[in-house]
């Protein structure tokens, strides 16, 4: 199935390398000074960020193709057709575990007592085990060791609890067993989404509440797996050469699938309003500030795990422009505070 469509491309650990390092085209000329004037060094501008990151999570190299070839057309056609509008499926999607609605409505709930929510966690003996194991982390720094579930939950608090009730409902969504390449491109999705989140949270900060920011971020990938298993099953797909116009288009589609799952979940509004705004090419701009958080948010995130994985440099930053709404100064904040809060709660 999938592995076939990436052995193509990816060769084992010898090919990532080659994609991270060695075949990686050089860095793209630098646009106009921007909204704070003159662009730092290394500034990487969005459209390079997100045709990097794509390449990194289909494991396939540069290319040197400037337009879609008739193969890429063939197969973008059927993409759109099994995904696009009214005509997909979403009964297909994913469906969320029943214990999470109900834990959401008693977190949103102020009454909500930690013995009550404990009893509704205790049900699920991973979840308690990675609630004890966040509390326990360096970030919030306990004196003793953290045992029990009520002692966690008063420790982590109501938005810490939903964040962590989401990290586990969306790790086996974005992350796949089929073969060791899909494996690999779900681990790629999921260093975006836990970053994607928390880099969505701190530029939404004063504008936007964080539980939804924190939900836009984790969510933004949902559709990647998908995307790829149609792709690779498609007889057209061997011919095709992943011209730049081929991954921004299969990229697009990755977020229309997203926001068709944040719709089929029932995400709030404000939520599901941000992932359209990122998946609607005619916007000049995105209009809500939860939507000009997650657009920044996602391509600092696509950025970090490019550096991370060798395929950018580790000081590079997202260059600014007024599209993305947010000046030079503030991506690299955003840059910096993501990098200081993957530390602490490694």
């Amino acid at each position: 199935m999938i592995g076939r469509f990436f052995r193509k491309w990816f060769g084992g650990a010898r090919g990532r390398a080659a994609i991270a390092q060695d075949r990686l085209p050089p860095l793209q000329p630098l646009p106009p000074p921007t909204i704070d004037g003159q662009a730092p060094p290394g500034a990487l501008a969005a459209d390079e960020v997100e045709d990097r990151f794509y390449r990194l999570v289909f494991a396939i190299g540069p290319s040197r193709d400037p337009g879609l070839s008739p193969a890429e057309q063939t197969v973008l056609r059927r993409v759109r057709e099994t995904f696009g509008g009214e005509r997909f499926d979403v009964g297909t999607l994913p469906r969320l575990p029943a214990v999470v609605p109900q834990l959401m409505r008693s977190l949103r709930n102020d009454d909500a007592d930690s013995r009550s929510l404990a009893e509704q966690i205790a049900r699920d003996t991973v979840l308690v085990g990675e609630i004890i194991r966040v509390a326990n982390s360096a970030y919030f720094r306990t004196a003793r060791p953290v045992t029990g579930l009520p002692q966690a939950i008063t420790l982590l608090g109501q938005d810490g609890l939903r964040r962590v009730v989401m990290q586990m409902v969306m790790r086996p969504i974005l992350r796949s067993d089929e073969s060791v390449a899909s494996q690999y491109a779900g681990e790629r999705l999921w260093e975006h989404a836990e970053r994607c989140a928390r880099a969505c949270i701190f530029l939404g900060r004063g504008a936007c509440d964080p539980f939804e920011a924190f939900l836009a971020g984790l969510v933004s990938q949902t559709g990647a797996q998908a995307i790829l298993r149609e792709v690779e099953r498609l007889p057209d797909a061997a011919s095709i050469a992943f011209s730049r116009p081929f991954v921004a288009a299969l990229a697009q589609q990755v977020e229309r699938l997203s926001l068709h799952a944040a719709r089929h979940w029932n995400f709030p509004s404000r939520v599901v309003q941000a992932l359209a705004e990122r998946a609607d090419p005619a916007d000049a701009g995105a209009r809500t500030p939860l939507g000009r958080a997650l657009l920044a948010a996602s391509r600092v995130a696509m950025l970090d795990v490019l550096a991370e994985r060798g395929a950018a440099d580790a000081e590079a930053v997202l260059l600014a422009t007024p599209v993305q709404g947010f000046t030079q100064d503030r991506l690299l904040a955003a840059r910096d505070d993501l990098r200081a809060s993957m530390t602490a709660e490694a």
